[in-house]
């Protein structure tokens, strides 16, 4: 059952320049079979026809804001989470695609596992018609990518231990530990918001359960700025290496992509 003032899950989604990605994207959230939730949606002053896209919804369950002037990812965030009414707050991008069951899986594990704070879940990388041949023939052959079921801060020196758009958590806990999104982490800000979560004594998860399709169009975060995602990436692990007071050794990436990607028939259902 859906309450307006009161949903039991916040959905938040930042938007920039999404117009090819966010209506699908949108959808996937709406067809979800549970229903007691609030979208929120925070267009960072694109250029293009991201809120024209959105504005064709007609769903009582849409909050759409609006900057005027670009602030970037991390102020993005943490203005959908000062909007959130959620009991819980379900973390995603703009052009990413839920499962019909993400919402209803996560907040049940919640719901039962009170001593967890926060939730990933494994998710299926895809890539879509637009995206080039050699892109989709890679890509579409059911690649999954599999986090630790209890991250620890050991798995921590590798990289981040929950991918971020498959996160869902206690909205509350957050806000009471005064955990935010830093954007001097931006663009591995999840990166360090993860740690932020482990450094306050918050317990973390994984659900082996694929909730959510990554969209690998190739114009992702990842792909351009690398170069500011390695600085970023070691910023955050010197950050490790301060708290953890012991050197977090290099670990090559392609060991860690290794060590989490999967084929479907490798995991089963």
């Amino acid at each position: 059952m859906f309450t307006t003032a009161n949903p039991k899950i916040s959905v938040c989604v930042p938007v920039y320049n999404a117009a090819p990605f966010i209506a699908e994207t949108v959808s996937a959230v709406l067809r979800q079979d549970m229903t007691d939730f609030e979208l929120l949606l925070l267009d960072d002053a694109s250029t293009d026809d991201s809120v024209a896209v959105i504005k064709r919804f007609n769903d009582k369950r849409i909050r759409l804001f609006r900057h005027k002037h670009n602030q970037g990812i991390a102020a993005s965030r943490n203005f959908l989470i000062k909007q959130a009414r959620g009991e819980y707050i379900a973390v995603l991008d703009h052009d990413d695609i839920c499962l019909p069951e993400r919402l209803r899986v996560q907040a049940a594990f919640l719901d039962s596992h009170p001593d967890i704070a926060l939730v990933g879940s494994r998710f299926e990388l895809f890539a879509p018609p637009s995206a080039a041949l050699w892109r989709r023939l890679l890509i579409n052959l059911g690649w999954v990518w599999c986090h630790p079921l209890f991250p620890t801060w050991q798995d921590t020196r590798k990289g981040n231990v929950v991918m971020h758009p498959t996160i869902m958590y206690r909205r509350q806990i957050f806000v009471d530990c005064g955990i935010n999104y830093d954007s001097r982490y931006t663009p591995a800000e999840d990166y360090d918001w993860v740690v932020q979560a482990l450094a306050a004594g918050l317990k973390l998860a994984n659900i082996p359960q694929v909730l959510l399709k990554y969209n690998l169009h190739g114009a992702n975060c990842s792909f351009i700025r690398k170069k500011q995602m390695k600085q970023a990436d070691a910023m955050v692990k010197q950050k490790i290496t301060g708290i953890l007071s012991c050197p977090v050794l290099h670990y090559p990436r392609i060991l860690t992509i290794l060590q989490k990607l999967r084929l479907k028939f490798m995991i089963g259902k």
